[in-house]
């Protein structure tokens, strides 16, 4: 008679080993496919990157297509600073720029705490707090001592809570004037679109300015001319002398062109605007678009000078925001 136990054993060997070869199968499917998505999302990596850098090397070109325009010997060939869109198909795909007076921009390192006052009220700020945002801002760049009646220096700061106190110079940057002792996210927000630091005039150039700088203007005009910061590029006027009698000159006379003639440490730089020839600052944005979806944004502030040996002068270079 035979044992039970002896003739069940292979049977269950046979299904023993056909349940550990099953499961080994279910492993290497289980590694294959684990493998599988990682090859899928590191090609899907790849591929990204190309395509950013593919379309941050197309916005580049853009930004040499707009100084290649803008430095033009032809004035009439320029494109107007008016914030106008100009699309071009190229092979690699689509770029749009745009570009935009930065002159017709409010200067807070150069402006009179007047001319600040009337943007913020301009844009809707209520005037009284519009003269003290205006007044701040002038002692945060101003190298004064003293703060302005409406205005703030360390003490008013440290009496406000506040760790810090102005530097009492030009601002590097628009966004240390989130700073600002009075200034908010939203009102900053606000204005922040109508304000550089890279213009080298005081007044904003009216000619292409948006309607919200014509406003400030227009209410900056009504109100008593005040000094503009202290130390922010400005030179006092030399005294006129009364011219003698005679009507002729006097033979000690000395013209300014004869002081620089005799002083060429102070002669103005090769970079100084032309009397008479407005200042060109201009805002470039380009926007990028490759057929794969791949974008790309670059801003860029430029100032056209045709005494420079590349014809331009650059001051700002960023990655921009892309707008959906």
């Amino acid at each position: 008679m035979s044992s039970p136990l002896r003739s069940c054993s292979p049977a269950r060997t046979h299904g023993f080993a056909l349940i550990i070869v099953l499961w080994f199968l279910v492993l290497i499917a289980a590694v294959a496919t684990y493998l599988l998505a990682n090859a899928r999302m590191e090609i899907a990596i790849a591929r990204n990157i190309r395509s950013s850098a593919a379309a941050e090397a197309l916005a580049d070109a853009g930004i040499a297509e707009a100084l290649f325009n803008e430095t033009d010997p032809g004035a009439s060939n320029h494109w107007r600073p008016d914030g106008a869109t100009h699309r071009l198909r190229l092979a690699a795909g689509e770029i749009t720029i745009r570009i935009t007076d930065e002159t017709a921009k409010v200067n807070p390192n150069l402006a009179t705490d007047g001319m600040i006052a009337a943007l913020f009220e301009a844009s809707g700020i209520e005037q009284a707090q519009a003269r003290r945002l205006g007044a701040t801002i002038a002692d945060w760049v101003g190298p004064q001592s003293a703060p302005r009646p409406l205005g703030a220096k360390l003490d008013q700061y440290r009496a406000a809570g506040k760790s810090y106190g102005p530097p009492n110079a030009p601002a590097q940057s628009l966004d240390e004037l989130q700073l600002v002792l009075g200034m908010t996210p939203q009102i900053f927000a606000t204005v922040r679109p109508y304000l550089t630091v890279y213009t080298d005039t005081g007044p904003p150039n009216p000619d292409f300015a948006p309607p919200l700088i014509q406003r400030a203007l227009a209410l900056a005009a009504r109100e008593p001319v005040s000094e503009p910061p202290a130390g922010a590029g400005t030179v006092p006027a030399e005294p006129v002398s009364e011219p003698p009698a005679g009507g002729g000159a006097t033979p000690d006379a000395v013209t300014p062109a004869d002081a620089q003639a005799a002083n060429p440490a102070t002669s103005a730089p090769s970079s100084a605007p032309v009397p008479g020839e407005p200042e060109r600052v201009l805002g470039v944005e380009v926007v990028a678009r490759l057929p794969d979806g791949g974008a790309f944004v670059r801003d860029a502030v430029v100032k056209i000078d045709p005494s420079s040996a590349k014809g331009y002068e650059l001051r700002d270079w960023h990655r921009g925001v892309l707008d959906n």
